[in-house]
């Protein structure tokens, strides 16, 4: 089902070749299947490219990651203007002649959708006996859940979106942008059910965190919150994940956060390990670490307005970077360079058919704990003393002292900046959407050597790609373009 939905929910109906609803809803195996399907199709692609490269070409694969990080200036690519892809995304001059990634991030959030809403109206329109209520609910439950998940991506990259609900092709095919209001109401409804209807465990995926929980739709549910600054629903949401003490904890050993077994991981997905290039690396640890290690090129490199953030002593530099000297035989002359390294299988160390010892990590406890840090600095739970308390916590387990009691309230908001800043670099965009969601990125980005000159704040959205306003003429263009 998922190898075979459309190539763009929006322009194109689905193909005669489709599985249909009655085939794949009549058992819960084949049910729970097509469920399987969509977790495959976010991290290792949907064969339209190699499943190496969907770090670069699947929004849930790692193009957040990469899209994110180069428009915030945490990082930028090595290649410079070299690989323009990359490099609009550095300089933040993009336009819509050169929108490819972009494009690849509009399309695979869509056809993430199309899949979620294919298992919603199967679910409802299947009358199998053999497929028992509670089952029903569940697959709804996740269904649900990633369609927010698609759209809470969608939105914040680009802005209004078409809201479809349906894999009716009558309409879906000339559907105008949704306010992003709207678009986040919607959020929240599908947040809601799917938290109501998820397990508490993780009994579909063999006990492994790859399939979508109540944990899963709360911690989505606690950053949408935040989003929208209902900052007593953030941090409520934020703690039943935290309170969670016998599913949930830090990893005190910075090394393991990152790993298939971490306490920490809320929502894990699985890549392949049957592919020859990629072997058994995580699509982004294949992406950001070099071919070969101290001397090889690192793709993506940590700029110096990151590096130059971290606080003397802190563990998750030493942990969670690394570093290159670039003399391999297409570096020369050296240059030394630290690139991200939370994923350690990559090029170098990959091996084909081994067991995974890491898989993408989508959310973690870390930002639990600053989604209610940051809630508690607004006027939520606790106060000042509250957020001071959770951003101490992680600043222990990184080795730092203990931010001061007598913080004053736009002191305690720049340090909840600052702990997300390096709490989760190259990590999911977050850089990138907080300098936006806090009216901070002008005076950020602009400032930036690589991004002179500023183009303007019309480059914080991305262009909506032009080949679905061709076939649209409902949709329009973002504002600049």
């Amino acid at each position: 089902m998922i190898h075979s939905s459309c190539r763009k929910l929006i322009a194109i109906p689905p193909p005669v070749n489709t599985i249909t609803t009655t085939q794949v809803f009549s058992t819960e195996a084949k049910a729970n299947a097509a469920m399987a399907g969509i977790y495959s199709a976010m991290i290792n692609g949907d064969k339209s490219f190699s499943t190496w490269s969907s770090a670069q070409s699947v929004f849930s694969a790692g193009l957040v990651t990469i899209m994110g990080g180069l428009s915030s200036g945490e990082m930028y690519s090595y290649s410079g203007a070299n690989d323009q892809a990359l490099y609009v995304l550095s300089t933040n001059k993009v336009n819509i002649y050169n929108t490819d990634r972009p494009i690849l991030a509009w399309e695979t959030a869509y056809k993430t959708i199309y899949a979620a809403n294919s298992v919603i109206e199967g679910i409802a329109a299947s009358t199998a006996v053999t497929i028992k209520d509670s089952t029903r609910k569940a697959l709804t439950g996740e269904a649900k859940f990633i369609r927010a998940f698609a759209y809470f991506y969608l939105t914040n990259l680009f802005g209004d979106v078409p809201l479809a609900l349906t894999v009716d092709f009558n309409q879906t095919s000339s559907m105008p942008r949704t306010p992003q209001q709207q678009v986040y109401q919607q959020i929240v409804s599908d947040l809601k059910d799917a938290a109501d209807n998820l397990p508490e465990s993780y009994p579909t995926g063999n006990g492994e965190r790859v399939r979508a929980n109540k944990a899963t739709a709360n911690a989505l549910l606690a950053r949408v919150y935040l989003y929208l600054g209902e900052y007593g629903n953030a941090a409520a949401a934020a703690t039943t994940v935290i309170d969670n003490v016998a599913s949930y904890g830090l990893e005190t050993d910075l090394t393991r956060v990152f790993l298939k077994e971490s306490r920490e991981a809320i929502w894990q997905l699985k890549q392949t390990n049957t592919d020859n290039t990629l072997k058994n690396a995580t699509p982004e640890g294949y992406q950001m670490l070099p071919g070969v290690p101290v001397t090889g090129i690192a793709k993506f490199v940590l700029s110096d307005e990151l590096l130059n953030s971290f606080e003397e002593g802190d563990q998750r530099f030493v942990a969670w970077t690394d570093s290159t000297n670039n003399t391999g035989p297409q570096g020369t002359p050296g240059e030394t360079t630290h690139y991200p390294a939370k994923y350690r299988i990559g090029i170098s160390n990959g091996v084909f058919g081994a067991e995974a010892k890491e898989y993408y990590v989508v959310f973690r406890l870390a930002e639990m704990y600053l989604v209610r840090a940051e809630a508690a600095a607004n006027g939520g739970p606790g106060g000042a003393a509250a957020a001071i308390a959770d951003l101490n916590v992680l600043r222990r387990r990184a080795g730092l002292g203990d931010l001061p009691a007598t913080l004053t309230a736009p002191q305690i908001k720049a340090a909840v900046a600052k702990e997300r800043q390096i709490e989760l670099f190259a990590e999911w965009g977050h850089r990138w959407f907080d300098l936006k969601r806090t009216g901070m990125a002008h005076d950020v980005l602009s400032a930036m050597p690589l991004k002179q000159p500023w183009s303007g704040d019309y480059q914080l959205l991305y262009p909506v790609p032009v080949s679905e306003i061709i076939v649209n003429h409902f949709l329009t263009q973002n504002p600049g373009y």
